[in-house]
């Protein structure tokens, strides 16, 4: 998957949606000094090649007048079901290469650049993914306020989704009438308005495609996963229409068990549940249908995770690193924030396994993967480097490794709060620790100024930084303030939204 053979192309973020646009001669946007990377989102160059291993989507009937077009779309579809957004981005896009006139092809560009194709529950957690829900789509800005590639294609993913499903809808008279309906489905969830009221269109269609197509498993599939509201935190109380996705996605591989996407779907549904083990199977057959996608081979791991299957969770998350690794070697602009994910999976569940120097080993590892300077001057805690460093939080607290450290060397300084809040609070249970009750009060002050300058999430640090003072209340002989401290840390530690891998450091102690 070389695309690239030089660093000139690096900053041609080449995109295709007709030579039409190209040859308007539209001059590149202002950029960066750190262009000699991607921004965010932006399409995924060509040619994309035809790839072993991505599952085989069976029965989607798609119009088109090209063959090789229709073997692109499906593997797009394949990929799309494995969250394999880029890719499936860049199969598309080829696929117009050989049929322009492609309306489906556009709908799968749409489904993929858009980056809200997740469970529901996901998307009501995830300030990423389209935007956090309840907002409003940004306005449509125009034409000549957006910034494009210097072949037309927009840099901004969500603009690239809209303008994709307007050629599929200008296009919707010239296919059947099934396809019409996934067309204009996603036509409703990419409407200007809010994001609420566009998902809720969303499923509506997808419900009237399911009620005129019921022996449509792709419909399902995707209906299923659009409704997966995910558990109740505390309870584990299946949340609205949770039930009903599962149910959908069960009958979906009853009636087709190589549907790798419905088994990808149902590991998804059953995460963060009390019967994780209902996915075993799930498990099993979609780690091996698709077996040359990470995300594919990373997904097992979260089960096996939440039903003590320690082992099994450290294979499913190795052999998607490696995986992995093969296709950032061979990619230059492969986007790394699921390697950083897969990873930090991994070194948790080494965490749980009690393999301390394994788990600083991938931690390391992490830390080769620098920041550019757009990663160091934002916010992004996905970024592999800042995944890394969360790691090693988790690994020296969880084996209580408090000379290491006190060291300053074992924990990087990293001037950003949450970074610095998240190692004054290591220190601050160290010095604890290791009776310098002084020194962990002013660790803790430390972290109350690191907390007041978060700006991504603050309930984990906040509750971190309850149980640094419950802890230091203990060792203080202050029991009653200590118990209070830890009871409310702990209740609220238990109240956070299910993440994987958890956004605690280790249960509160």
């Amino acid at each position: 998957m070389k695309y690239l053979t030089s660093a000139a192309f690096i900053i041609l973020l080449a995109a295709v949606f007709g030579s039409d646009t190209a040859a308007k001669g539209k001059q590149a946007p202002a950029r960066e000094p750190d262009m000699c990377t991607v921004p965010p989102g932006a399409q995924p160059l060509l040619p994309a090649r035809l790839l072993p291993g991505m599952g085989v989507t069976r029965n989607f009937p798609v119009t088109t007048t090209s063959e090789e077009a229709r073997q692109f779309f499906l593997q797009g579809v394949s990929q799309i079901h494995s969250f394999w957004f880029q890719e499936s981005e860049r199969s598309c896009t080829q696929a117009l290469q050989s049929d322009p006139n492609m309306a489906m092809a556009y709908w799968c560009i749409a489904l993929s650049a858009a980056g809200d194709y997740r469970p529901a529950f996901q998307l009501m957690r995830d300030p990423s993914g389209g935007g956090p829900r309840g907002g409003s789509a940004p306005a449509e800005p125009g034409a000549e306020a957006v910034a494009r590639s210097t072949s037309g294609a927009a840099l901004d993913p969500q603009v690239r989704a809209r303008e994709a499903i307007g050629r599929a809808m200008a296009l919707r008279d010239n296919v059947t009438p099934r396809e019409r309906l996934y067309i204009e489905a996603q036509a409703a969830r990419r409407a200007p308005g809010p994001k609420d009221a566009a998902d809720a269109a969303y499923i509506t269609g997808l419900r009237k495609l399911v009620a005129a197509y019921p022996g449509d498993l792709e419909a399902k599939s995707m209906l299923g996963l659009a409704i997966d509201n995910g558990f109740e935190s505390v309870s584990k109380a299946p949340r609205a229409h949770t039930m009903e996705a599962i149910a959908l996605l069960e009958e979906v591989v009853a009636k087709d068990d190589t549907h790798f996407g419905a088994h990808h779907y149902l590991i998804h549904a059953y995460e963060g549940s009390k019967m994780p083990e209902k996915a075993w199977h799930a498990n099993q057959r979609y780690a091996g249908l698709v077996t040359n996608i990470p995300h594919a081979l990373h997904m097992p791991g979260h089960i096996y995770a939440q039903s003590d299957k320690i082992q099994e969770a450290i294979s499913a998350f190795s052999a998607a690193a490696a995986n992995e690794q093969k296709w950032i070697a061979s990619d230059t602009l492969y986007p790394t924030g699921h390697y950083g994910h897969n990873v930090h999976f991994l070194i948790h569940a080494l965490n749980l396994g009690g393999r301390y120097d394994d788990s600083m080993k991938w931690v390391q590892d992490l830390f080769t993967y620098k920041e550019n300077p757009r990663e160091r001057n934002g916010n992004n805690q996905r970024g592999v480097w800042r995944q890394g460093y969360f790691g090693l939080i988790k690994s020296v607290v969880r084996f209580e490794k408090w000379n290491e450290i006190l060291d300053g060397k074992t924990i990087p300084v990293y001037d950003k709060p949450e970074q610095q809040a998240w190692r004054h609070w290591a220190m601050g249970l160290a010095y604890s620790a290791t009776g310098q009750p002084d020194k962990a009060k002013a660790t803790a002050a430390d972290m109350r100024k690191d907390l007041d300058e978060v700006t991504s999430s603050k309930e984990p640090i906040a509750i971190a930084l309850q149980e640094l003072e419950a802890t230091i209340a203990a060792r203080g002989g202050d029991r009653r303030k200590a118990y209070d401290l830890y009871h409310k840390a702990a209740d609220r530690e238990a109240a956070m939204m299910y993440t994987e891998p958890p956004a605690y450091p280790r249960p509160v102690v």
